[in-house]
């Protein structure tokens, strides 16, 4: 069931971020139409620009609509993955990461974004439910993870 203010809900409890979803998208894209190319290229960290910020998000992003997608099929993904699984995607894909444009890397985070979010809009509450019985509310709330890497992009262009 949805509400008022667009968050599905499950047993009455808002559960899915969806206007927060929306709203970090629209802080993503905002924060992308104003990064010039030396924008993108600034360092984060030592090992982490602008662009591979964005290249990241995108990752994850796409991940989440993957799953979503793959939930609302029928097709549950494994019960568990171990603590290191993450850190592990993210050190393996750190150089592809690395190698993209950084133009591409922003205009792959914006599309990722608005998949994500549209996949996570159609979930439906037993979807949402088995996913949030399963431990992976991080599907669904995708603000979490965009405000982390917007803040941290916005630290290092200041």
């Amino acid at each position: 069931m949805r509400t008022r203010t667009g968050a599905l809900t499950v047993a009455g409890v808002e559960r899915v971020p969806l206007d927060e979803n929306a709203a970090t998208r629209q802080r993503l894209t905002a924060l992308i139409d104003s990064l010039g190319d030396d924008d993108l290229a600034r360092p984060v960290t030592p090992s982490w620009s602008v662009a591979t910020v964005l290249a990241q998000l995108a990752f994850w992003d796409r991940w989440a609509q993957t799953l979503v997608r793959r939930w609302r099929s029928g097709e549950l993904p494994p019960p568990s993955v171990p603590p290191w699984y993450d850190d592990a995607l993210n050190h393996t894909l750190l150089p592809t990461w690395q190698a993209l444009p950084g133009r591409e890397a922003a205009q792959i985070a914006r599309a990722a974004a608005e998949a994500a979010d549209r996949e996570i809009e159609k979930a439906e509450t037993p979807v949402v439910a088995g996913i949030l019985a399963s431990g992976q509310a991080n599907l669904l709330d995708r603000a979490t993870p965009r405000n982390d890497a917007l803040d941290r992009i916005e630290r290092a262009l200041r």
